[in-house]
């Protein structure tokens, strides 16, 4: 729901002032689906903004509990009958994240990437990226009225740097302390190593946090993990790196899938390591170390190799740490999300 422009809708059916604060609460406060749950707003108004103004959209397919309650998946159908899926995890108590879509499919091809064998089909728009928060903290509400979301990392279907201005729309849209105000620190970006957007983010989003889809300091073996490594290789995507700490000060976070016998070898720590050491300000480089998860959701993350990968660099001297992994049992894991339909469905022939 574009509320600017249902602003501009209730100043224009002459309604009092104060319904904008009511929209406001209605929908970004207790979490309304449907306007009819708007209680607060007199009937035959409820019906003209279900009518011209969903407060969602998208339609909401499903609803994939894990078993352990701490993640969900959601496969949610576009107005186009496109589908894309996104993952809400508790990271801890009362705390929820959501992960975003930003296309649906993906062009790039990761190996390790389950949307990345999907193929592309177009870009999500601003709104329909920033309702993916939306619905799950309509879902939270209903469920414990206490909890809040507390974080958005945009890292489900899609490379967001190559969706850019919708994007960076999103981003204002659900920092916006009209709508969801969650903070930009409390946001983060990942890429699978797109040098020029990231550093026109380190300009238009530097208060949201920069994560890289590393998986590999050897250019040929990156290039098989990861296929925008032959656009922007290892060197200049250093380089753009290093310009990004340089101009904002933040910290980076990079995005290590650890995938036992390929990229894991002591080889590769030493190799990372130099990676690393070689940025300017290097102190503010964080490495993210990610049990592979399967993107057929066979097998179990090995957590073990993630865990001695973690120890080996923090014997460098380095800063890693294992990130939890939550959702594989419903892929909704890293790498693991690649809803329905991948092109256009066909129309249905007609009954004649």
């Amino acid at each position: 729901m574009n509320f600017e422009t249902v602003k501009k809708f209730l100043r224009k059916d002459n309604q009092p002032d104060y319904r904008v604060a009511q929209v406001r609460q209605a929908v970004f406060g207790r979490g309304v689906s449907y306007w009819a749950e708007a209680t607060t707003l007199p009937e035959p108004l409820r019906q003209k903004l279900e009518e011209l103004f969903p407060v969602l959209s998208f339609k909401p397919l499903q609803v994939l509990p894990s078993k352990k309650g701490d993640a969900f998946k959601a496969v949610l159908q576009l107005k186009d009958g496109f589908k894309i899926e996104t993952v809400l995890m508790r990271p801890m108590r009362g705390h929820w994240s959501v992960c975003v879509s930003t296309q649906v499919g993906c062009a790039i091809g990761c190996a390790i990437c389950a949307t990345g064998k999907m193929k592309f089909a177009r870009n999500l728009s601003a709104e329909e990226i920033s309702d993916q928060a939306l619905f799950w903290h309509q879902y939270v509400k209903r469920k414990n009225p206490e909890d809040r979301i507390a974080g958005v990392v945009f890292m489900g279907m899609g490379e967001p740097l190559l969706n850019y201005a919708a994007v960076v729309k999103a981003v204002g849209d659900i920092s916006d302390p009209d709508y969801l105000g969650i903070g930009q620190r409390h946001i983060s970006i990942s890429t699978s190593g797109h040098a020029g957007n990231i550093q026109a983010l380190a300009g238009d989003l530097p208060q949201v946090n920069l994560a890289v889809s590393l998986h590999s300091v050897e250019d040929e073996e990156r290039d098989r993990l990861v296929p925008m490594n032959k656009k922007y290789p290892l060197d200049e995507l250093k380089n753009a790196v290093e310009k990004y700490i340089s101009r904002t000060g933040r910290q980076v976070f990079l995005e290590y899938a650890v995938i036992p016998g390929v990229n894991n070898l002591p080889k590769h720590t030493r190799m990372l390591g130099k990676w690393v050491r070689e940025i300017k300000n290097c102190y503010l480089i964080h490495v993210n170390l990610i049990p592979y998860n399967n993107p057929e959701g066979k097998g179990r993350p090995d957590e073990e190799a993630a865990r001695t990968f973690a120890a080996a660099l923090t014997g460098m001297g380095m800063s890693a740490t294992v990130r939890k992994s939550l959702g594989s049992d419903i892929k909704g894991a890293c790498g693991q999300l690649a809803a329905g339909h991948s092109v256009r469905p066909r129309p249905a022939k007609p009954n004649c």
